[in-house]
Parts: C-alpha cells; sequence; structure tokens
C-alpha cells in the first residue's frame, strides 16, 4: 500500500488521520493505522509538524491538529454555521454596554464584520455583516493586527494605508506604538479613526494554539459612549472573547 502512495496523498491522509482523532495519535499509531513504515511516518510528520499543521500535544508522544491547520479551518467557517453560537454572545455585550456588538474575522488584508447585534431602537448600522474594516484603523482590525506574527505585520506595514479622517494613524511608527499598547493594554480602540462622531473597542480572540484570527467588538456614538467605563468594557469584550473561544471551539 505504501508504495502506491503519492508523496501528498501521504501527507493529507497522516492529517485526515490524526484529525479524526481527538486525542492525538503518536507515530506508532499512526504507521499502524495507514500501513506505513515507521520511518516514513516520522519523516512525513516532522515535515507537518515543521509547517506547523500537526504538533505534539503538550506533556505526550502524541502527534494532534497544529496552528496552521486549524487557522485553514477556522478561516473558511461559513458564518451561517457558527452565528448561532456567537449570537448569545453579540446579545450579552449589548444587554451590558447598550452599543453595537459585532463579531470580525481577518480576511486578507482586511477584518470582515461576520455578525453583527443592535441595541433595540438603533437605526445606524456601523459594522454591518460584510464589511471590509482596515487593519490599521478599526478597533476589531487593529485587535487582529496587533497579534499576528512579525513578517505579516511588516509586510502590511509596507504597504500605503488611507487615512479615513484626520484622526487616522498611518504612519508606521506610530501604528507599531498603536500595536505594543494593545498587545499591553488588552483591548484596541478606534476613536474617530474610520468613521466620524463613532467609538468602538475591539478584543482579539484566541483560537487553539493562541493564533488571533477573529475579534470582538461594541461601536457607539463617541459623545454617547465616551461616558461608559473603559474598565467595564474591558472587562465585558475579554469575558466575550473568553466564551466565543469556547463556544465557537477555538480552544484547544
Amino acid at each position: 500500500m505504501e508504495g502506491s502512495d503519492r508523496p501528498l496523498a501521504r501527507y493529507v491522509r497522516i492529517l485526515e488521520t490524526v484529525a479524526a482523532a481527538r486525542a492525538g495519535l503518536t507515530l506508532t499509531e499512526i504507521a499502524t493505522e495507514l500501513e506505513l513504515k515507521a520511518g516514513t511516518v516520522h519523516r512525513l510528520v516532522r515535515g507537518l509538524t515543521d509547517l506547523g499543521l500537526l504538533r505534539n500535544a503538550t506533556g505526550s508522544k502524541r502527534y494532534v491538529s497544529g496552528p496552521r491547520l486549524l487557522n485553514l479551518l477556522y478561516l473558511n467557517l461559513d458564518p451561517t454555521g457558527y452565528a448561532g453560537l456567537a449570537q448569545p454572545t453579540l446579545d450579552g455585550l449589548v444587554a451590558a454596554l447598550g452599543e453595537t456588538a459585532h463579531l470580525a474575522r481577518l480576511s486578507g488584508d482586511f477584518a470582515e464584520s461576520v455578525l453583527m447585534k443592535q441595541p433595540l431602537g438603533s437605526n445606524r448600522a456601523y459594522v454591518q455583516p460584510g464589511r471590509r474594516l482596515p487593519l490599521h484603523a478599526a478597533a476589531s482590525g487593529k485587535a487582529l493586527l496587533a497579534f499576528q506574527d512579525e513578517a505579516f505585520i511588516a509586510d502590511y506595514l509596507g504597504r500605503p494605508r488611507t487615512r479615513y479622517t484626520e484622526r487616522t494613524k498611518v504612519g508606521s511608527e506610530e501604528v507599531r506604538r498603536e500595536l505594543d499598547r494593545i498587545r499591553s493594554d488588552g483591548i484596541a480602540v478606534c476613536d474617530n479613526e474610520l468613521d466620524a462622531g463613532v467609538l468602538s473597542y475591539g478584543h482579539p480572540v484566541r483560537a487553539a494554539g493562541g493564533s488571533v484570527l477573529y475579534s470582538v467588538g461594541i461601536t457607539g456614538l463617541a459623545d454617547r459612549f465616551r461616558a461608559t467605563s473603559r474598565e467595564l468594557i474591558r472587562e465585558k469584550l475579554s469575558a466575550a472573547a473568553a466564551e466565543l473561544g469556547k463556544s465557537l471551539g477555538f480552544r484547544g
């Protein structure tokens, strides 16, 4: 059986086999399951691990799905497939803060709004699903950009950025200082930087392995929302992000 496999097919079969085993598999178990030689499995698994498609389960010799493989899965989730799971969290944010809540995901060089909940009686859709939000200006975008790897950040900052209002940060150094602040503070802020008169906050939602591909945000008219305690906003967004990580299965 081993001789009839093409190399790429072997990699795919290993990924499928490991992904199907929730507790992970050892090299010996993978070899037995796929009827491959131990040396072949060791070489293929090492390559998949180097690419981040597999990883060693903490404290064991078992292999489980790696962060890069999970990233591919999360980025291709259909919003209609997880809307029911995320909606209760957004409902809770709206009830607690009285402003519009939304879930965004990294989509190329933008944050894409995929789910939104407005307070009753509100008639302004700030972050309607499908809207593409700039990573350097929108709070949900900043919350994503701050937790990407250096190669992604450098590539993004190496290209021109749009200034949406007089308060938009576009210089590479000022954007980097903003990202450092977000990593230290825990939340991202967009104060009249994207839409004039609008104040937004964003918080990263961590996937398995620590990757940040989603963010949760809260948005309102600046004059009204500014009176809300930032500590309260941080507390509610942090709890919402943790809840989303669990309900959407992003925690490994």
